[in-house]
């Protein structure tokens, strides 16, 4: 670096300190007043900078400062350090509408520079409107998305006959499986022979009352899901699997097959479908496909329940409840029938009940030692919770007694009675 640089260097080094002092002695004067309305002050432009400033009329240099031309430069100097404190008061925006004429000076300048700052602050406000009209739209949204939820419960309510009302999580399911399934064969017999009464007479007292009853529900679930893990701990093929899971869901339409059809698809039918693999939604082959699967289901499960994959050791009480009083009656008339069709029952009571009016009649199905039943285990069984026993076709059922106070109707399952 040569002399002169290292001298330029210095002279603008130096300039910059006096600047900095002759700011710091502005800031400092005790003058309460803005500097543009101080009388003691002028607006002054530096020659060697070109920056304007306000200093005191006795610090005024001829050989450095300029005086400056006009009041109009101050205002735009001065104006955009206040007007961010202004803005939010909205007072710039009063003061040109209310004397537009008596300010000349601060139309032109004043106006010009304020709308611009205006107008953004207003068009976020239209936007809000807009928002608003967007968040009511999504809420529409959400609320369209949010009817399907119960309807969701409902096909699956009409499928399976059973809610699905779950208080247990996943983790929690898991560790009353292991721990029940490794307490002793006394200890599991008494918990499969456990009474429900006595909590279903609470369930009578606490109706309405929502924090008791989900403690309550939480209660029995607990012990219908012991009870499941028990029974469900011999395994079952694939193939018996799929068929449960598809059953589940399409138990109404796959009973009325069992009921109304002469006949299912052949065997050799269904290994054909399946090797085509499952058509998209809306395909031709779409209806023979499920026609195939309606099949297989039907085909599997009897099969299951001839080896008799999960053939019951001790006897277990399942429930039901029955809505309508019509088909109540019907039952309680004939006090004994044959189901052709599979029966689906569930190891909580209370799994049907919404908690906000009196308990539906309830059937409780005795079901004897060495009756074939398929339960699914919870790793493969997404409604779990309902904790379902299915029982095979063709059982004879015969009412032994009716609990009046309970509102329970006590029903013997007898297996194999007549053969398909």
């Amino acid at each position: 670096m040569t002399f002169l640089s290292i001298k330029k260097l210095i002279r603008e080094e130096l300039r910059k300190v006096i600047e900095h002092r002759e700011r710091s002695l502005s800031l400092n004067e005790e003058d309460e007043k803005p500097a543009s309305q101080d009388p003691d002050k002028m607006l002054v432009v530096n020659k060697e900078s070109g920056k304007s400033y306000y200093i005191n009329k006795d610090s005024f240099d001829p050989a450095k400062h300029s005086k400056s031309s006009s009041k109009k430069t101050t205002k735009e100097e001065e104006e955009p350090a206040e007007t961010p404190s202004e803005t939010p008061e909205e007072k710039p925006e009063e003061k040109p509408e209310e004397k537009p004429e008596e300010k000349p000076e601060e139309k032109p300048e004043e106006k010009p520079e304020e709308k611009p700052e205006e107008k953004p602050e207003e068009k976020p406000e239209e936007k809000k409107d807009d928002e608003k009209k967007s968040d009511d739209a999504d809420k529409k949204k959400d609320d369209k998305k949010e009817e399907p939820k119960e309807p969701e419960k409902s096909p699956n309510e009409e499928k399976t006959g059973l809610k699905t009302v779950g208080f247990l999580n996943p983790i929690e399911v898991e560790k009353i499986g292991k721990k029940t399934t490794g307490i002793y064969p006394e200890s599991q017999d008494r918990l499969l022979n456990f009474d429900y009464e006595e909590i279903l007479d609470l369930y009578d007292s606490v109706i309405g009352k929502k924090k008791d009853l989900k403690k309550l529900y939480k209660r029995v679930e607990t012990i219908a899901v012991s009870k499941h893990s028990i029974i469900s701990k011999k395994e079952l093929d694939k193939e018996t699997i799929t068929a449960l899971q598809h059953y589940y869901l399409n138990s109404g339409r796959i009973n009325n097959i069992i009921r109304f059809a002469k006949d299912i698809m052949s065997t050799k039918e269904i290994e054909k479908q399946f090797k085509l693999g499952k058509p998209k939604e809306g395909d031709k082959r779409e209806k023979i496909f499920n026609s195939a699967m309606n099949a297989f289901t039907i085909r599997s499960l009897d099969y299951a329940f001839d080896e008799q994959m999960q053939r019951l050791d001790s006897e277990i009480v399942t429930y039901r409840s029955v809505e309508n009083e019509e088909v109540l009656q019907s039952f309680i008339d004939a006090g004994q029938w044959v189901d052709s069709s599979f029966v689906t029952t569930s190891l909580n009571p209370l799994i049907c009940e919404g908690g906000d009016k009196k308990r539906m009649s309830l059937f409780e199905f005795l079901i004897p030692s060495g009756t074939s039943v398929l339960t699914l285990p919870c790793h493969s069984n997404d409604y779990c919770h309902e904790v379902e026993v299915t029982l095979p076709r063709n059982c004879r059922y015969t009412i032994q007694g009716f609990n009046e106070k309970r509102n329970i109707y006590k029903v013997l399952v007898e297996q194999n009675y007549a053969w398909w």
